[in-house]
């Protein structure tokens, strides 16, 4: 059967966790690996990942000399994600710990959720929304209300992108700028640092022919890769050419992030979801591509 995309990503999980064990030498928790054990022993693809989750763990380990003392691996749960860390893997060392966000073909750093009962000001940053921010959602997320209701399926919505995607988007696009120019760059620091999530990580992406590893530094933990500075300015916020669901937002610094507004389920729910990716990182982000078979 063929697997999802989440579900391949939870096999590179395993993939980069076991690599990490042979490559540092240290055990890995079989309990909190179980999960994604299963999805990578049905995984057609575990050559291609293993190699590279392994080219991954030794540049690490050669890289960042702090991993010489691992003593343990770990995968994180799910929940770890909706509480701010965005790690899947942690090493654990004598002192502290340091983690990775392993991904397979998906770049993706957050995924958070819009809905009539969240107020994304708020969670994000700290900042709430206005009024005017609730009466142009409501009513598109009233009308999913409807629709689940009914049973019906995304798919079968005419017009999705004009009717849900494009007005949710617009009032999001209208707030995001309200809220910039109300609370400057106190706001502007704290989305960042939410979309980053709340710890220092390393990023392992296996693409097509290669693996990806770059240091997320923000807060000078890692010892590959220099120390991020947190922008406190936006230079441009857009709409991708062409889109009704994709915002492009730049930050000073050269940090440029895209979000995707979606449906995450096929079902009909009263919510839509952001999936946030760098489209351009900082100028001095350190960041290696190596070779590996294709999968």
């Amino acid at each position: 059967m063929r697997q999802s995309q989440t579900q391949r990503g939870k096999a590179f999980e395993y993939a980069v966790a076991a690599s990490l064990s042979r490559a540092l030498d240290a055990p890995l928790d079989d309990e909190s690996a179980l999960s994604a054990k299963v999805h990578y022993d049905v995984c057609d693809q575990r050559e291609s990942m293993d190699h590279a989750a392994y080219k991954a763990a030794m540049f690490l380990k050669t890289f960042d000399q702090s991993l010489n003392d691992a003593v343990l691996i770990q995968l994180q749960p799910g929940s770890a994600g909706q509480q701010g860390d965005v790690r899947d893997v942690l090493i654990r060392l004598q002192n502290g710990e340091i983690g990775i966000s392993a991904k397979s073909q998906s770049d993706e750093i957050r995924s958070p959720r819009l809905s009539d009962a969240i107020d994304f000001g708020l969670s994000w940053a700290g900042y709430p929304v206005s009024d005017e921010y609730w009466r142009a959602v409501n009513p598109i997320f009233d009308y999913l209300k409807e629709l689940r209701e009914e049973g019906a399926r995304f798919r079968d919505i005419t017009n999705k992108s004009n009717a849900i995607y494009l007005p949710v988007l617009a009032a999001f696009e209208d707030e995001f700028r309200r809220l910039c120019e109300a609370n400057g760059s106190r706001f502007i620091e704290r989305v960042f640092r939410y979309i980053i999530g709340t710890h220092d990580f390393y990023k392992v992406v296996r693409r097509r022919g290669y693996v990806l590893v770059q240091s997320f530094n923000l807060r000078g933990t890692l010892g590959w890769g220099r120390r991020w500075p947190i922008p406190n300015r936006i230079e441009l916020i857009q709409r991708r050419r062409g889109s009704t669901n994709t915002l492009l937002v730049s930050f000073e610094g050269g940090s440029q992030l895209s979000f995707r507004l979606h449906n995450a389920t096929s079902r009909v729910e009263p919510s839509l979801k952001f999936s946030i990716k760098f489209v351009g990182l900082p100028h001095d982000t350190a960041s290696n591509q190596i070779p590996i078979p294709p999968a």
